[in-house]
Order: structure tokens, then sequence, then C-alpha cells
């Protein structure tokens, strides 16, 4: 499911549909001794993967720009700041105005000195961060992990200094 999931850009019935045949024939195939319901298994498993291939080569989310720029706003760039720390994550659409980061239809995905934390749906993202210069970088992303094409990247660095005042959370 979690394959699925990361991608494709299917609906989530479907992404479970897919995971069901792949899974389940995998199961039939290996743990089933009648041949006939093997080779049913196989050819479900066989589908379901075309299917999950399928979805991933056609997804709208591989080919389309996105829907405006990404930029830290909080903490502001160069700055240092305590731990831990809210980062404020907005998007600048074409108007020049800011607007929340994400939707249901907008991710981000949170780098962090080059390794890349879970993926979130929410603008506030919450860090903790070790003493120290840090390379912070977020992208948009869609639902399913996918990166648009362009990507919407923006890339900042901040100090975390021992003692310092956090970062709380800015707004758009």
């Amino acid at each position: 499911m979690v394959i699925a999931h990361i991608v494709s850009g299917l609906p989530l019935p479907l992404q479970w549909g897919l995971a069901l045949l792949i899974f389940g024939g995998g199961l039939l195939v290996f743990a089933v001794r009648r041949s006939a319901l093997r080779i049913a298994g196989g050819v479900a498993a066989l589908c379901g993967a075309g299917g999950l291939a399928a979805s991933w080569i056609l997804s709208p989310a591989l080919i389309v720009a996105p829907p405006y720029a990404v930029r830290i706003v909080s903490p502001a760039p160069g700055a240092d700041v305590g731990a831990p720390l809210t980062l404020t994550v907005c998007g600048v659409p074409a108007s020049g105005g800011l607007v929340p980061a994400t939707s249901s239809q907008y991710f981000l995905a949170v780098i962090l000195d080059g390794v890349q934390a879970p993926t979130v749906d929410v603008w506030h993202v919450q860090v903790d961060l070790p003493a120290g210069r840090h390379a912070i970088e977020v992208e948009l992303v869609s639902p399913s992990h996918q990166s648009f094409n362009p990507p919407a990247t923006f890339t900042e660095t901040i100090t975390v200094v021992p003692g310092a005042t956090p970062a709380g959370p800015g707004s758009c």
C-alpha cells in the first residue's frame, strides 16, 4: 500500500485495490499448491503491478508546473535562533501575495542538512535542530510525494544558538 501511495497519484480506493492485487496475488503464488490458483495469483499480481506502473508513468503530477513558488518566511534567512523552532512556509502566487503553502492538494518535503524529514501537510513545521549552522530546504510536492516540473523549492541557512529565542510561527 505504501508503494502505491508514493508512486501513484491515484485516489486512495484505487491504491488499495492495486495493493490487494499485488500482495494478494503474490501471496497466492507463494502460499498455494494448486497450480491454477498460483497462475491466477501471478496474473493478479502482474495486473496490479502494471496498473501501478501505468499510474506512475501517466501521473499528471510529473508534468505540471507548481501552482506557486514557496518561501520560508520565519525564521528569516541567516537568523540566529534557539531550538526547537517553527518554520513558516508560504506560497507566493504570481500576484505576489502570500498564502499558506499546504492544502489537501499540496504538501511540503522538508530537507534538513541534506536529509529529508517526513513529508508534511502543514505550513508551520516544528523542527528541533542541534546548535550550529543548518541548511533548510522545502519543496512543494503532490499528496503522492511527487515533485512538480519545474520543482518549487526554497533553501535558507539558519544558525541555532543555545539560549537564543526559538523562532515562533509566522503568518502568510
